[in-house]
């Protein structure tokens, strides 16, 4: 909790998360959203924060949590961000990690719809498009190797 080793940015709906005090103490940037927000207002607000808080701490390794449970229609989430939205957010979090040559590791959680995974798939082949991961991933624990 009190650890400055660990910078916790988070984008948020202000009015179902995160519920427990104690936790939200820990979030040393919050951005909190509003019911319904919607694509450019998030992306600003993603990319703004975003860039405030590498300035304000240069991180050794960011661990991105990919949530998709502000996709519209998400029965938690209360936001309404559209697909490309996602996919965007993806894109400009790789490519501030990439210009600053600060490792990434992105995970996925949230997302409530039959719909995620492919909007996530999507999103992977963007960020590879766009020369923001690798050609080849490597499995470390299982020991296999992913190409694209």
């Amino acid at each position: 909790m009190d650890d400055n080793k660990v910078y916790i940015m988070d984008v948020y709906n202000r009015y179902i998360y995160p519920g427990d005090g104690f936790a939200k103490r820990a979030i040393r940037q919050k951005v909190e959203l509003d019911w319904g927000t919607e694509d450019r207002e998030y992306l600003n607000k993603v990319e703004k924060f975003l860039e405030c808080s590498l300035n304000e701490v240069p991180p050794d390794i960011i661990i991105y949590n990919a949530g998709t449970d502000i996709l519209d229609g998400d029965p938690l989430g209360g936001l309404a961000i559209s697909p490309q939205g996602i996919i965007s957010r993806d894109e400009i979090v790789f490519k501030a990690a990439r210009t600053r040559k600060i490792p990434i590791l992105m995970v996925t959680s949230g997302g409530y719809q039959r719909r995620t995974a492919k909007i996530i798939a999507d999103s992977i082949l963007n960020l590879h498009s766009h020369g923001l991961i690798d050609k080849q991933f490597v499995g470390h624990e299982a020991g296999t190797t992913l190409s694209l």
